[in-house]
């Protein structure tokens, strides 16, 4: 019986089981970035409540049908990307002291594309190529002094919002393979 069961995981489980997860995390952050962007006067609580919602929105997908288990590889991208983010920030912000609001929060929105690629190791592809293009807006923002900073702002949260999208909603999930 387990083989047969080894069998049919092989060819039901999805190569990214945590992509709705993540899809629903980007979905929530991206929708307090954006709100944050909207409602200058209440920029924290939207931040607040968006990584909140998204956080509470990953730990609801375990109730939707499972796509499968997590690997080893699947759980250690996940957190490797957390720390590097995690030390990445710190870094940002003690080679940052003394600069502008914007300078920061650019480099910020710099260092969590940087840890969306090798989370492609957990949530396939889709995050990778977020990555590459949240890592492009925010390298944009930091050479185009002129342009206002919502703009990069809020290119950053419909990328976050767009993926998270197709992450929930997209079946079978684009593979690297």
């Amino acid at each position: 019986m387990s083989h047969v069961y080894m069998v049919l995981s092989a060819v039901v489980d999805h190569p990214y089981p945590l992509i709705r997860g993540g899809g629903l995390f980007l979905i929530g952050v991206g929708a307090g970035f954006l709100l944050s962007w909207i409602f200058r006067t209440y920029w924290l609580q939207f931040l607040i409540g968006g990584f909140a919602a998204g956080f509470v929105g990953s730990g609801l997908s375990a109730l939707l049908p499972s796509l499968g288990p997590p690997s080893f590889a699947h759980i250690a991208g996940l957190v490797g990307s957390f720390m590097l983010e995690a030390g990445l920030i710190y870094l940002v912000l003690t080679r940052t002291k003394g600069a502008d609001d914007r300078t920061v929060l650019l480099w910020i929105l710099f260092v969590v594309g940087v840890h969306f690629v090798p989370m492609g190791l957990a949530h396939g592809p889709l995050i990778t190529l977020l990555g590459l293009l949240t890592l492009a807006n925010a390298a944009a923002g930091l050479r185009l002094k002129a342009a206002p900073l919502p703009v990069f702002g809020v290119i950053d949260a419909l990328l976050k919002l767009g993926f998270g999208a197709v992450m929930l909603l997209g079946y079978p999930a684009l593979s690297f393979a």
